[in-house]
């Protein structure tokens, strides 16, 4: 295989070697060896055309004049799982150089180093835009929160009130047993000596016809409730 085109110390280019192999197999390429002629620029592409693999390699070549460069032979592993290493590739490369005809290299002054590239550009861009943005922000939070008002405290917890032994008396004498068995529960849950009580209460305060067993429920939970200091 011979180069087409000329290129000049430096270049890169695409070498492409095609390779006959039986479908269905698998083809690794292997890289060149010699980088004092060409550096591999990345790994080789490989694509079926037909009855043969085309092997793509990238290459950056260094040395000018004719030199050969060997491209290892790809290994094949066939369908079978037989493993097959094919000959070497040798390409002849006509490489210019960049250096001026007919002068001696060691006359050759090296050209002065460019400045460096400024990878970054500082710009007060971004801030002009911003800024306007997020003063408009500010100023609408501002408005908002003027438009709704002061903020209103934090309502006190709703707390039931106190137990009236004289009320649930009262309420006891006019009938109203019912009533009273849901305020005295509610008062004796955190009595310890109760809670017998409110086993026997549960029992029978939603039996039909327990008025008079309910009744005296909630007397024997009125001296309950007057004995662990409720008033």
């Amino acid at each position: 295989m011979v180069q087409q085109a000329r290129h000049t110390v430096g270049d890169t280019f695409t070498v492409v070697h095609r390779v006959a192999v039986a479908p269905g197999s698998v083809v690794q390429p292997r890289p060149p060896v010699d980088s004092s002629i060409a550096t591999l620029m990345g790994a080789a592409t490989v694509s079926r055309e037909g009855d043969s693999v085309r092997i793509a390699y990238t290459v950056a070549v260094w040395a000018p004049g004719r030199n050969e460069l060997v491209l290892p032979g790809a290994i094949v592993v066939g369908v079978d799982g037989r493993i097959d290493t094919l000959p070497d590739a040798r390409i002849l490369l006509d490489i210019a150089s960049v250096l001026p005809d007919g002068q001696p290299i060691a006359t050759v002054a090296p050209r002065a180093a460019r400045p460096w590239v400024e990878r970054n550009e500082r710009s007060f861009l971004p801030l002009m835009v911003l800024l306007p943005i997020a003063a408009v922000l500010v100023i609408a939070l501002q408005w908002q929160r003027r438009r709704r008002g002061p903020v209103p405290p934090p309502r006190p917890p709703i707390t039931a009130p106190p137990t009236d032994t004289i009320r649930l008396v009262a309420w006891l004498d006019a009938g109203e047993v019912r009533i009273v068995a849901d305020h005295l529960e509610h008062a004796l849950t955190p009595v310890p000596a109760a809670a017998a009580w409110r086993e026997r209460l549960a029992a029978v305060r939603f039996a039909p016809d327990e008025g008079a067993g309910l009744g005296a429920l909630c007397r024997e939970g009125l001296t309950l409730l007057t004995e662990s200091g409720h008033r």
